[in-house]
C-alpha cells in the first residue's frame, strides 16, 4: 500500500533534505516535481543546490501552477515522488490572481488526484502559523491559505512530520490509521520505531568496499554472529560455519587468489564496460580487520533432514538467510561488509583447509567503512539500476500482472 508522507517546519529547519532521506529508503523510482521559479539570483542558486543534491538519478518535473496534470502522469508509476513544496504552488495560484475559494478547489482536487497513486508520495510544505501576525493583508490571506491547505492535506495523508533544527518529529503516524480498522491490526506487529529501525536496516545495508582499520570489539563481533546463527533453516539443520580470518599471512594468499581470480574475469568484459570495470573496487581483504568465510556443511543432521530430501539446495539456501542475518546486524552496529566473490572456490579451500565436503559460499569482508554510501556502489557507478519492483511480482502464475484501472 502506498504511503503519503507530509513534511512540514520552518524555513531552514531541513524540510527538503529529510524529504530525500526518506525517498532514498524507498526502493524504485525516484521522481521529483518542484513548484518553485527562478525569479532572482538567490532562488535561481537555491534551485540548483536543491537539483546537485538529488543527482543525476532523480527525474525532475518544474511546474508551478498545473500539478493536477503532472501527477496524471505517475498514476501507473511505482517507486516514490516528492513534490517540494506546497507552499510555493499556493504562492504561484496566488500571484496570478486566482482566488481563495479556486485554490481550495485545486488543493481537494489535487488530494483526490494523490490518492490515485501506486507509488509512494513525500510532500514537503511550510509551517506558517507559528510566527506573528502579518503586517498587511496580503501576507495575512497567504498565511491563513497556506494553513488550511496544510490541515487538508494532513487529514489526508499517513504520516505527517514537524522538522525542528534538522530533527524530524513524528506528529501523525500510519499506525495511527490502522489501528482505526481492525483489518489492519496486528497484536504482533513491532512498534513504529522498531519497524523503522528494521527497515532502515534493509534499506542502508550496503556492499562496503572501503574501511577503516579500527578493531572490531569482541562483544560487538558475538552479537553479529549469533544473529547469524538464529537465522531461519530448513529441517533446523543450520548447515553454516563461519571462519574468522584475521591473520595477515592468510589474507594476503586470499588477496592473491582475488587478484589471479579477477584479472580472468574482466577479461570477459570490453570497450566502455571493461573501463568500468577496472574502475571499480571490489574487494576490502586487506584493509578490514576482519574476514568471515561463511560455510555450508550438507552432512549436518545426517543424509536425510526434513525438507531438504526433495529440495537438496534448501542447505545453501538457509547459509544465505545467517549470511543476510549477519548483514542486517552489521549495519546495526555501525559496520560494514562486502562480499567477495571473486575468487577460485577450490585454492580459498586449500587456504583455509576447509574439508572437501564443505562448500564456501560467502567470504566476507568485515570492519568500520570509511562511509555508508546512499545508494549501492554499482547503482552509483552506473554498472546497473535497481529494478521497479511491480515488474517482479505476479500473481497466481508466472507473469501474470493484472492490468493497471
Amino acid at each position: 500500500m502506498a504511503n503519503k508522507i507530509l513534511i512540514t517546519g520552518g524555513c531552514r529547519s531541513g524540510k527538503s533534505r529529510h524529504a530525500l532521506t526518506l525517498a532514498e529508503n524507498i526502493p524504485g523510482e525516484k521522481m521529483y516535481v518542484a513548484t518553485a521559479e527562478p525569479f532572482d539570483a538567490e532562488m535561481k542558486e537555491r534551485i540548483e543546490n536543491h537539483k546537485r543534491e538529488r543527482g543525476a538519478d532523480w527525474e525532475t518535473h518544474e511546474e508551478p501552477t498545473d500539478l493536477i496534470p503532472t501527477f496524471k502522469t505517475f498514476e501507473n508509476r511505482s517507486g516514490v515522488l516528492v513534490l517540494d513544496c506546497l507552499t510555493f504552488w499556493i504562492s504561484n495560484l496566488m500571484l496570478k490572481n486566482y482566488d481563495r475559494d479556486f485554490i481550495l478547489k485545486e488543493a481537494d482536487r489535487l488530494i483526490a488526484q494523490i490518492e490515485t497513486l501506486q507509488c509512494d508520495l513525500i510532500v514537503v510544505t511550510n509551517e506558517v502559523g507559528a510566527g506573528i501576525v502579518p503586517e498587511n493583508k496580503l501576507a495575512r490571506e497567504f498565511r491563513d491559505l497556506v494553513g488550511t491547505v496544510n490541515q487538508r492535506f494532513a487529514q489526508r495523508f499517513d504520516e505527517v512530520v514537524h522538522m525542528v533544527s534538522g530533527i524530524p518529529v513524528m506528529i501523525k503516524t500510519r499506525s495511527e490509521n490502522l489501528e482505526k480498522d481492525p483489518i489492519h491490526k496486528s497484536n504482533h506487529q513491532f512498534s513504529e520505531v522498531k519497524k523503522k529501525g528494521l527497515y532502515d536496516a534493509i534499506y542502508k545495508r550496503r556492499d562496503v568496499r572501503e574501511f577503516l582499520p579500527d578493531p572490531i570489539p569482541k562483544d560487538v563481533l558475538a552479537r553479529v554472529l549469533n544473529a547469524a546463527h538464529h537465522a531461519g533453516s530448513v529441517g533446523f539443520m543450520q548447515p553454516w560455519n563461519f571462519v574468522i580470518i584475521q591473520d595477515k599471512k592468510i589474507r594476503e594468499e586470499i588477496y592473491q587468489n582475488y587478484l589471479s581470480a579477477n584479472k580472468q574475469a574482466a577479461e570477459r568484459f570490453s570497450g566502455e564496460k571493461r573501463n568500468l570495470y577496472d574502475s571499480l573496487k571490489l574487494e576490502g581483504i586487506l584493509e578490514c580487520p576482519i574476514n568471515i568465510c561463511v560455510t555450508c556443511d550438507s552432512s549436518r543432521l545426517g543424509p536425510h533432514v526434513l525438507g531438504r530430501d526433495t529440495i537438496p539446495e534448501t542447505d545453501v539456501f538457509s547459509t544465505c538467510c545467517a549470511i543476510q542475518n549477519l548483514w542486517l546486524a552489521a549495519r546495526v552496529e555501525g559496520l560494514g561488509i562486502g562480499w567477495v566473490s571473486i575468487l577460485n572456490v577450490n585454492q580459498l579451500k586449500e587456504d583455509l583447509k576447509i574439508p572437501k565436503h564443505i562448500l564456501p559460499v560467502a567470504y566476507l569482508c568485515l570492519g568500520y567503512p570509511e562511509k555508508f554510501l546512499d545508494r549501492p556502489m554499482l547503482e552509483k557507478a552506473g554498472w546497473a539500476k535497481r529494478i521497479p519492483v511491480d515488474e517482479l511480482i505476479f500473481y497466481d502464475f508466472w507473469g501474470n500482472q493484472p492490468e493497471q484501472d
